[in-house]
């Protein structure tokens, strides 16, 4: 009876009916848009991870698990490995995070002060350099100890984020192949190779992601190590590792360590090595960042490397750390959208003079 009844509802209302409910749909889940959408992006790479575990495990709610937690183990590894270390050289430099935080550091300036007294300049001058500087670090360290303190108070609103990012891609990688065949059910069939074309597309620009990013942020760590140690810093690995991970980082990029470190150098006198790094290190992320990432991405698609260069960059600045997936993922498909469109249009054309 309910369904005669549905039929009976004029088509001409039904669709606007859909679309209202869509747009009423999006506004309730605007804030965590990105968060699904990121969890959707997610769900690919663990759905190919499970296709391998399958074989093994039957159940294809615990194969999804096991491609999540494969997926999870290396990221927590290599963040707990990278805070952990950190957090000790932070104390040994600065002392707590108390007194940092209250702009009280314990951070000897001997350093400083006899690079300072080296430059020759009257002892007003260099009394005023030093105390600059000091202030500018104290004020660094400052922030960043109340930027930790504020994440902290913050967890609950992450945490939440986290369980909808884990649950997002639980369903989307355990249930992804309905949600494909109901958007083919619902795709008019002159349409469907159009769709079927975007679709590959999507698939490639995917696979072109992880590829464009993470093996370019594993070459730009590897050469930066061996940059750090043969300039004889200190904790060569650990600042190649924040180096690779800076390099999610829009714009700023790994400079915000080849910086640092270059000008905490040049401070304490070891002017060639701090030149030397900040050369090297530009030349390191240049290459890596406008060469190699492009032209590795554009291996698994056809889509111009500037449309990937854009959406890692102003992706990443519009949605956070999602936006380096969501932004080439969507520049990509609207790419090869208008390139199907007008293929069809040329055909067309030739078809019908």
């Amino acid at each position: 009876m309910v369904l005669e009844n549905f039929k009976k509802i004029p088509s001409s209302t039904i669709i606007p009916l859909i679309i209202i409910l869509t747009l009423i749909s999006l506004w309730i889940l605007t804030p965590i848009l990105t968060i699904v959408i990121f969890g959707a992006i997610l769900a690919y790479y663990v759905r190919h991870i499970t296709k391998k575990i399958k074989p093994y495990v039957k159940n294809d709610s615990l194969s999804v698990l096991l491609g999540m937690i494969i997926l999870a183990i290396p990221i927590i590894l290599l963040l707990y490995f990278t805070f952990h270390q950190f957090v000790n050289i932070a104390g040994s430099f600065f002392g707590s995070l108390q007194q940092a935080a209250t702009g009280n550091s314990t951070m000897h300036m001997a350093q400083i002060n006899d690079a300072v007294q080296n430059l020759d300049l009257p002892s007003n001058i260099s009394q005023n350099i030093t105390d600059t500087i000091k202030s500018g670090i104290s004020q660094f360290i400052s922030y960043t100890a109340s930027s930790v303190v504020n994440l902290v108070s913050s967890i609950p609103g992450i945490a939440a984020q986290i369980l909808i990012l884990i649950f997002s891609v639980f369903y989307f990688a355990k249930d992804g192949d309905k949600i494909v065949r109901y958007v083919k059910d619902i795709i008019p069939v002159q349409d469907q190779d159009f769709y079927r074309q975007i679709i590959n597309s999507a698939d490639d620009v995917l696979k072109s992601i992880i590829v464009g990013n993470l093996i370019p942020a594993v070459i730009l760590g590897i050469l930066s190590g061996i940059l750090y140690y043969l300039l004889g810093y200190e904790y060569a690995i650990l600042l190649a590792i924040i180096s690779g991970i800076a390099m999610f980082i829009p714009i700023i990029g790994p400079w915000i360590v080849y910086g640092v470190i270059g000008i905490f150098s040049i401070l304490i006198g070891n002017t060639l090595q701090g030149v030397l790094v900040i050369i090297v290190g530009w030349i390191i992320e240049t290459s890596t960042d406008f060469y190699i990432r492009p032209r590795i991405a554009v291996q698994y698609s056809e889509i111009h490397p500037l449309v990937f260069l854009l959406g890692f960059i102003y992706g990443a600045m519009t949605m956070g750390l999602p936006g380096l997936f969501i932004g080439p993922l969507i520049l990509g498909i609207t790419y090869e959208a208008y390139k199907l469109y007008r293929k069809e249009k040329v055909k067309s054309k030739q078809t019908n003079p």
